[in-house]
C-alpha cells in the first residue's frame, strides 16, 4: 500500500471569555432588629416588596420562634448584592420586616438563613476590602 503525502495543518480556536460573572458573597446571618426573635419566614412570591396573602410561607416556628445564627456566610452566589426577597414576622404574623433569606445545610432541620438588608451584613459586601467572598 502506498502512503500519500498530506500537507501538515495547525488549527487554531479563537478564545472568547463568557460576559457572565456572578459574584460569590460573604454575608451575615441575623434577623431585624438586633437579632430578635421572629416567627416565620415568608417568600415574597410576587416580588412586590409588600407581605400579602400570594407570599409563601418558608419556615413556621410558632413556639419557640428563631433568629440568626450569627455567622458569616461564604459562597451565597447571586448576580447582584442580596435583596430583600421576603419577610420574617412576629408569633401573629404581623409585624412584617423584609430580610434576604437563603437555605444552606449546616446540620439543622431546618436551614434557613436571613440577613436583614441594610444591617451588619450587607455593609460588609459593599466595602471595597470585601466586595464578594472570592476576594
Amino acid at each position: 500500500m502506498k502512503k500519500v503525502y498530506m500537507k501538515p495543518q495547525i488549527y487554531a480556536e479563537n478564545f472568547l471569555p463568557n460576559e457572565y460573572i456572578a459574584a460569590c458573597y460573604r454575608i451575615y446571618c441575623e434577623t431585624p432588629r438586633n437579632n430578635s426573635t421572629y416567627y416565620r419566614i415568608y417568600d415574597d412570591t410576587n416580588k412586590n416588596g409588600i407581605k400579602d396573602r400570594s407570599d409563601k410561607l418558608l419556615l413556621n416556628k410558632s413556639v419557640f420562634g428563631f433568629y440568626g445564627c450569627g455567622q458569616y456566610h461564604k459562597g451565597i452566589v447571586q448576580d447582584n448584592p442580596p435583596t430583600a426577597n421576603g419577610f420574617v414576622t412576629d408569633a401573629l404574623g404581623g409585624n412584617a420586616q423584609s430580610v434576604f433569606w437563603w437555605k444552606e445545610r449546616l446540620g439543622s432541620t431546618y436551614d434557613y438563613h436571613v440577613m436583614t438588608p441594610g444591617g451588619k451584613g450587607y455593609e460588609d459586601i459593599t466595602t471595597p476590602e470585601h466586595p464578594n467572598a472570592s476576594a
